[in-house]
């Protein structure tokens, strides 16, 4: 395709492609660098998975203290605090809130957004991308930059510049199941915790907490361990769920938001390839279905949700992992579960391997002997393989498919999008490419603006 005839839309020392969160996190490093920086973002918001996935709450590292490895968490945790949309801890906050306050951010620093603009495809001269070619209601166009960012979360833009990626279970081809969220508000939840305290909870199962604040935990899959079986195998029994249903059930209560908890269901372990638009076209087609049943099982079978209603669903579908691209080095299982660390790390985490749906045997792995319970991404992971001017971040950087699922988790991507938007700005300083970028350099500039990575 002859792009050139296309209007120029956009120029920017560093472009980013995808607002999420590892996406607007890296445009405001760079922009915090003093470099000129432009974000494509396909939907009306940025935060990805957080705000237009519903994924609430943030999930903890793992590490004591819970180090979060970026200076900009500590920026929007003030912002979120200041507009009454996250807790004391940060794990906790309203979707709405966050959207807004990553805008003032982005906006704040200087940061051109541009939403309802979709890649379409790179134009690369030798080993460098020189432009992207995107689309929006004004049509086709072009967006120059000297260093790109790819956060799209499926490695759109590195796969158009001709990267190389994995993708899914090396076993068996498969993709992570994905989900469709939602939010169910109008629950009387002081009801619904007395009947988790005193009835639920008293069956010794797993899976059922109301703490003292009323923050309500709950969770069911398949076995007689969860608290909840005996509440779905009768709805099963009676034909008001199916055995889809409950093949992964779980729910957290929204901060700042009474009578309301967000669900992480239902879950699809067919058609859940988020590169293919028939599959992701299924999964909201027949995740709404199995939303509407799930909410008559609600208001028949738990006490608190008699006036109960669907607030919202995810706008995007839940997609978990799909591609990874190659990278100057790609993180392993073997490097999460024998904790390695690395002399350019941008991130720490202990977050556990997480992949719905399998169980995994790494009775052989060794964990390093260095009394540092948790692994480092080096910032090499954020280096695309064979193009100079090509930096990835958040869930589809460098890693196979195992440690991706650790990996994939809110911090992470905040960390590695933080990272990336900070290294495209050294390596713009030293007229470099990314991958000639110190990695621990990067961490330096992340530490000086304020990033907490926890004891040294």
């Amino acid at each position: 395709m002859d792009c050139s005839s296309l209007p120029l839309i956009g120029e920017a020392d560093i472009v980013v492609c995808g607002g999420g969160t590892a996406g607007a996190f890296a445009a405001i490093a760079a922009a915090d660098s003093g470099c000129r920086v432009l974000v494509a973002e396909q939907t009306g918001s940025l935060g990805g998975a957080a705000v237009n996935g519903l994924v609430v709450p943030m999930m903890n590292t793992g590490i004591p203290g819970n180090p979060q490895c970026s200076y900009i968490s500590r920026r929007l945790h003030n912002e979120l605090l200041e507009s009454g949309g996250a807790d004391a801890s940060g794990m906790n906050f309203d979707p709405i809130l966050l959207e807004a306050a990553l805008e003032r951010l982005c906006t704040d620093s200087g940061v051109r957004i541009c939403f309802y603009t979709t890649l379409a495809d790179a134009v690369t001269k030798g080993n460098k991308i020189s432009e992207i070619v995107v689309v929006n209601k004004n049509g086709l166009g072009r967006i120059r930059g000297k260093i790109f960012i790819d956060a799209t979360g499926d490695g759109d833009l590195s796969i158009r510049a001709g990267s190389e990626y994995t993708k899914g279970d090396p076993q068996t081809g498969k993709n992570q199941a994905v989900s469709l969220r939602y939010l169910v508000s109008g629950i009387d939840t002081e009801k619904f915790g007395i009947f988790i305290r005193e009835t639920v909870i008293k069956t010794g199962g797993i899976g059922a907490d109301c703490d003292a604040n009323g923050r309500i935990s709950v969770a069911c899959c398949p076995g007689d361990r969860w608290a909840f079986a005996g509440i779905f195998d009768g709805a099963q029994k009676n034909g008001d769920l199916t055995e889809d249903d409950r093949i992964y059930w779980q729910g957290f209560s929204v901060y700042g938001r009474r009578g309301c908890i967000a669900f992480n269901n239902p879950e699809f372990f067919t058609h859940n390839d988020g590169t293919d638009s028939d599959d992701l076209t299924f999964i909201r087609l027949a995740g709404k279905r199995a939303i509407l049943r799930q909410m008559s099982f609600y208001r028949k079978y738990l006490p608190g949700f008699e006036n109960a209603y669907i607030s919202d669903i995810a706008p995007s579908v839940g997609v978990r992992e799909s591609r990874n691209i190659v990278t100057e080095y790609v993180i392993t299982a073997k490097d999460l579960l024998s904790r390695r660390k690395f002399p350019d790390c941008i991130c720490r985490s202990a977050y556990p391997v997480d992949i719905h749906g399998k169980t995994l045997n790494f009775s052989s792995v060794t964990p390093a002997d260095d009394g540092k319970p948790w692994y480092e991404l080096p910032f090499r992971a954020l280096a695309v393989k064979g193009i100079d001017n090509l930096l990835v971040a958040g869930r589809c950087l460098g890693a196979d498919f195992t440690a991706q699922s650790s990996i994939r988790v809110q911090h992470s991507a905040r960390a590695s999008g933080e990272a990336a938007g900070i290294g495209a700005a050294l390596a713009l300083e030293h007229n470099t490419a990314p991958r000639f970028v110190n990695g621990a350099d990067v961490r330096t500039v992340m530490l000086e603006r304020g990033a907490d990575f926890g004891e040294k």
